[in-house]
């Protein structure tokens, strides 16, 4: 049985149903909780007794680590981006439904928890009575003083004082933070429907390792924006020289139907979009080297994740 999950059956519903008949079944994001039971139908499997109940946050071990999901959508229309095509309105998902689901993972042994969504940065603002990420982060280190926890994917404005202040007061919440720029440019993150420049990350940056000296940084970027001058890019290649990160993920611009980038003027050419991905790239790799080269040496706590063939272990840290 063919089953279509995530996110094109989330996008074009019922206009898939008609293109691909051959499918037992579609699962949109929405659906993803039920994806055992739309097995069983497809497969004609009958079960004695109710299914469990699933976790709305979508806790998910992964042996030494899992992922707990604090909120789904995203109100943001980055132009760039079909998320919330995809998974609709920003909501987040309540207090004690994260609780629980952490709980869960602990109690299965995951030595390290990561929050995650598509805007960590905005859980709790929605609530009838707001709270707030560093609230969340802070009862949870508190609650769960031996666990590992890990916050994913923080947009720039996401990084505030009151969120730092709790890293640096748990131990346990890892001095870690992947923060998705894009761009430095102030033209082009205008058009991509964003905030910063250049000045402006580079103070993050530093306002940053002033509270966490220790701090592991990732970003991404986008190279081939619609309209991005060589000399946009040349200032994002000089960006990226600086050394201010661990990692760079680097991605050439794709076009996404239904996007207000879409249609933008200045689209530039797929051979020169992969080119300027791959000079980012080239340049992240040199300047994020030294930086990794620098832990050679030093010895930190690591999680066990398991063993190679030769029975070398691996494994992470915070």
């Amino acid at each position: 049985r063919l089953i279509v999950a995530g996110c094109m059956p989330a996008r074009y519903g019922d206009e898939l149903a008609a293109e691909l008949p051959e499918a037992a079944a579609f699962v949109p994001c929405s659906r993803e909780d039920d994806i055992a039971a739309v097995l069983d139908g497809a497969l004609g499997v009958e079960r004695a007794g109710a299914a469990p109940e699933p976790s709305v946050g979508e806790a998910r071990p992964a042996g030494a680590f899992g992922y707990v999901k604090i909120s789904d959508g995203c109100d943001r229309w980055c132009s760039y981006c079909a998320i919330p095509l995809i998974r609709g309105r920003y909501h987040s998902f309540s207090y004690e439904q994260v609780r629980a689901d952490v709980a869960r993972l602990v109690e299965a042994g995951a030595g390290e928890v990561d929050l995650i969504a598509q805007d960590t940065g905005r859980w709790g603002a929605d609530f009838d009575e707001p709270l707030d990420l560093a609230w969340l982060v802070d009862a949870l280190a508190r609650e769960f003083p031996d666990t590992w926890l890990r916050v994913l994917y923080l947009q720039p404005e996401g990084v505030t004082d009151e969120r730092l202040a709790v890293m640096a007061r748990h131990p346990n919440v890892c001095p870690y933070l992947d923060i998705p720029l894009q761009h430095v440019s102030e033209r082009v993150l205008r058009a991509m429907n964003r905030r910063g420049s250049r000045a402006a990350f580079e103070a993050l940056v530093g306002r940053v390792r002033a509270t966490l000296p220790d701090v592991t940084l990732r970003t991404t970027l986008i190279a081939g924006f619609p309209g991005e001058t060589d000399e946009e890019f040349d200032e994002l290649l000089s960006f990226v020289e600086e050394g201010l990160f661990d990692y760079v993920g680097v991605f050439a611009y794709s076009r996404e139907e239904g996007t207000a980038a879409f249609d933008l003027p200045g689209q530039v050419d797929d051979d020169e979009r992969a080119e300027r991905a791959q000079r980012l790239r080239d340049a992240a790799d040199a300047a994020s080297s030294p930086l990794i080269a620098a832990r050679v040496g030093r010895e930190v706590p690591v999680l066990v994740e398991g063993a190679e063939e030769d029975g070398q272990l691996y494994g992470r840290a915070q």
